[in-house]
């Protein structure tokens, strides 16, 4: 089920990234048990500007109305490898927290690292009991502590952290860069990740401390991470990118079935039926929940609708990459699930990446909006 990223990139832009995202996947096998993970595809993708496309001036441009188009992008990443797409998904959070929240010169000094030296960012917030904080010394600050499920903490140049901090009286949740080059490389804990799935991803614990930040690493003020409707309406990029891993489950699914000439079989075609639309009822999903991105956040008037509904947008996916895995289960038997079919992989990474926090909260979040409030969603864009 090809369908193209968007029909507004460039041509050129559009066919280098198609021919990149086939050869991430051809790797794909390869990748799980590479022990840095994605080097290569990272290169490539900066190679062919998806690093920098939604930088001023490029096709998915963050100043223009373009979510459903950057959702169809994660996608297709995650369809290609769910461990890349969750890394470039976290490149492409860090980018959009620094086009909201930084301080012009800020953001042109991390744009230029993106630009002209091609480096990769990404975004860790989650940490255990030995979780960041922040030690005064005079203007500046040093780190202590750890977070947990940095992915990319290999390749990664540029990482947004958090932590709580009191900054000239205010206190609050601290965003911060840190360069991933000051870092010593035993500060990576490589024996922290042993996965179900995602294993290429490398989201290992990272230890920050003595690392000192500055002024100029601080992003925006404390607090200003929870801000809402991008905090909670973000979850629609990442669970693009698992319907994306949902998609090449289907694809996978039905060519076992072409290979194995199981197609005639009514009950094969009654679950291929059931995997196809439940695929295409997520992509509607997407194209719905980036259309409202994009005019409510213009609007600045729909938030707790936008919430609500990028809520549903991740729970609906969340299930539906549940049932295609359990048709393909189905389809496949015992014998598709073992190596070297793709599909053993690609089981295991949708398994554990779907695993994010809090699903029932989200969907409790969701209905007690509709409780409170007379709305519809229409259908006027």
């Amino acid at each position: 089920m090809r369908q193209e990223i968007t029909d507004e990139l460039r041509e050129t832009d559009q066919t280098s990234i198609d021919l990149v995202l086939k050869k991430i996947a051809e790797r794909a096998a390869i990748t799980e048990h590479h022990p840095d993970g994605p080097v290569e595809e990272f290169k490539w993708l900066r190679e062919c500007g998806a690093l920098s496309i939604v930088l001023p001036g490029r096709s998915l441009d963050f100043n223009l109305p373009k979510t459903p188009e950057l959702l169809r992008l994660l996608k297709a990443v995650g369809k290609a490898n769910l461990s890349v797409g969750r890394i470039f998904e976290g490149h492409v959070n860090t980018l959009y927290l620094i086009h909201l929240y930084a301080e012009e010169e800020q953001r042109q000094k991390w744009y230029k690292e993106v630009e002209e030296r091609g480096y990769l960012f990404g975004v860790w917030n989650t940490q255990a009991a030995d979780g960041i904080s922040f030690l005064a010394d005079g203007s500046d600050f040093i780190i202590k502590g750890s977070k947990t499920f940095c992915s990319g903490a290999a390749i990664v140049n540029r990482a947004l952290i958090s932590g709580d901090i009191d900054r000239n009286g205010e206190k609050g949740w601290q965003l911060l860069i840190i360069n991933m080059e000051d870092l010593p490389q035993g500060r990576i804990d490589r024996k922290s990740w042993k996965p179900l799935g995602m294993k290429a991803s490398g989201s290992y614990k990272v230890d920050f401390s003595g690392y000192r930040i500055t002024e100029k690493d601080l992003l925006a003020r404390p607090g200003t991470y929870l801000t809402q409707p991008y905090f909670n309406a973000g979850a629609i990029r990442f669970a693009a990118v698992h319907l994306g891993g949902a998609e090449a489950i289907a694809e996978h699914t039905l060519s076992y079935l072409k290979e194995l000439r199981r197609t005639e079989d009514p009950f094969q075609q009654m679950r291929i039926y059931n995997i196809m639309s439940e695929l295409t009822t997520g992509q509607l999903w997407l194209n719905r929940t980036g259309k409202y991105y994009d005019k409510w956040v213009a609007a600045e008037s729909q938030d707790q609708a936008l919430i609500a509904f990028s809520n549903m947008t991740r729970t609906v996916i969340e299930e539906i990459c549940l049932k295609i895995m359990d048709e393909s289960n189905r389809c496949v038997g015992a014998r598709g699930l073992m190596e070297p079919f793709a599909l053993e992989r690609l089981h295991r990474d949708l398994t554990f990446y779907l695993r994010q926090p809090a699903p029932d909260a989200t969907r409790l979040k969701a209905a007690e909006f509709f409780i409170q409030n007379d709305f519809t969603f229409d259908d006027d864009i």
